[in-house]
């Protein structure tokens, strides 16, 4: 199919940055489940001090304005998750309505929980947020801060805004409390924040899961276009095929804090 087809969307994108690999995914999954009868397919162009190139393809021509536009008018609900969630003590959590799962409906039907094992009845390492945080309201907090008339290729991934919160997916909003001396967050101060890539990030993790790795995450990079199902299986980093290059990253945290850390190279494969 993408043979010498001109791709949809072209990003550029720090593959060390989990953020910006997940938000890739989550634009593929949305390209796929938008156009799932084009033949949808998605990959990563060669690497250079970790920086690349992602590019989808499929027979309808679309933009990643047409993406974040279907993306943003759906309407986002929180529900009960499938099991009561319980903490450590097997006594359910406080405050459960931090953590509900969000359901998207509209042309895109998509259920976010990521940050819990439902069928398990706990939360998982990637529920980032504390203190007064929601699911809820960082999911939208994200979507109210997207301006879609300015979303295209370029702008996707880096388009920032100063934000009080955010989901702690993209590298480039952490901070080391060490050098400022304090939190940020604690402090409800505003900082740098890429509310598009928190967002699609957010959709990528549900489908594209890192494997994980001792105290970290795997995720993998292909450079190939891959259908969006293969995709999906080859990104945890399980699936060892021709090109690809595995990444890890750690979770650390900032008082009631957590975000991912930029990641290190764990292995690459040659032969693609």
């Amino acid at each position: 199919m993408t043979g010498d087809a001109e791709p949809s969307i072209t990003v550029n994108v720090d593959v060390t940055n989990p953020g910006q690999f997940f938000a890739c995914c989550g634009l593929l999954e949305l390209a796929d489940r938008l156009w799932s009868r084009d033949e949808v397919a998605g990959g990563f162009g060669p690497c250079y001090f970790g920086r690349s190139q992602f590019k989808i393809f499929g027979k309808t021509r679309f933009t990643t304005q047409d993406l974040m536009r279907a993306l943003l008018a759906c309407r986002r609900s929180p529900v009960d998750p499938y099991q009561p969630i319980m903490g450590s003590n097997a006594k359910p959590v406080k405050d459960a309505r931090k953590t509900q799962p969000i359901q998207l409906d509209g042309r895109i039907i998509l259920r976010l929980a990521w940050w819990l094992d439902e069928l398990a009845g706990r939360q998982t390492p990637f529920k980032m947020w504390g203190a007064h945080q929601t699911s809820e309201g960082l999911i939208n907090n994200m979507a109210a801060a997207v301006n879609v008339d300015d979303v295209d290729d370029t702008t996707i991934l880096e388009s920032r805004t100063g934000m009080t919160g955010r989901i702690g997916l993209d590298t480039r909003s952490s901070w080391n409390t060490l050098d400022e001396g304090f939190s940020p967050n604690d402090q409800n101060l505003p900082v740098d924040t890429y509310p598009a890539t928190e967002l699609l990030a957010a959709i990528g993790l549900q489908t594209f899961s890192p494997l994980r790795h001792n105290d970290g995450y795997i995720y993998a990079c292909w450079n190939h276009p891959l259908p969006t199902p293969v995709a999906r299986a080859v990104a945890s980093g399980t699936v060892m095929i021709r090109g690809v290059t595995r990444y890890r990253f750690e979770i650390e945290a900032r008082g009631k804090f957590k975000y991912f850390t930029k990641a290190s190279l764990l292995e690459g494969n040659t032969n693609g």
